[in-house]
């Protein structure tokens, strides 16, 4: 009984990347005290059409933020917007985007693994294997749960190549 306890609490950020993003209360990181990784700075596409979208472009706001736009929506895209602002994280050496609604800054956020090879760009979704969303009650309390997450195997899931247009 447990154990489907666990698997429907993890559901909502298996679908991240994956399918329907679900919004989390609280950044994983600080916005605007953390540096702007600037090789995410550009247009990405992957091929996979039933994914979120398939073309985005990355432009930096500031030092330590940028703007996400969606250029083409894919089959699985749910937003209300094609327009992010985002932030990085590093949590246990592993290196997070985590995004929210460009125009609305009271929204949720979306939260990313990734990992740069060269010029292409893999995304992750990040399984909460731990405690759950429901573990998620601030951004202390997040980054506990991705750091327990990650120890883990199989806490990173669905991976995406993007590669620099």
């Amino acid at each position: 009984m447990k154990r489907k306890h666990l698997l429907w609490a993890m559901l909502p950020l298996m679908a991240l990347i994956t399918g329907c993003p679900v919004g989390v209360d609280f950044p994983l990181g600080e916005p605007g005290k953390e540096k702007l990784d600037e090789q995410l700075i550009g247009t990405w596409v992957q091929p996979d059409t039933a994914m979120e979208a398939t073309r985005i472009a990355i432009e930096k706001i500031d030092k330590h933020s940028f703007k996400l736009t969606v250029l083409e929506e894919g089959g699985m895209f749910m937003e209300e917007t094609d327009f992010f602002r985002g932030w990085c994280t590093k949590v246990d050496g592993y290196t997070f985007v985590y995004l929210q609604d460009l125009n609305n800054p009271a929204g949720q956020y979306l939260t990313y693994c990734y990992r740069m090879d060269g010029d292409d760009l893999y995304t992750y979704d990040m399984t909460l294997a731990v405690g759950g969303i429901d573990a998620v009650t601030s951004t202390e309390a997040f980054r506990k749960e991705v750091s327990a997450s990650l120890k883990l195997e199989g806490s990173l899931t669905s991976e995406v190549k993007w590669s620099r247009q």
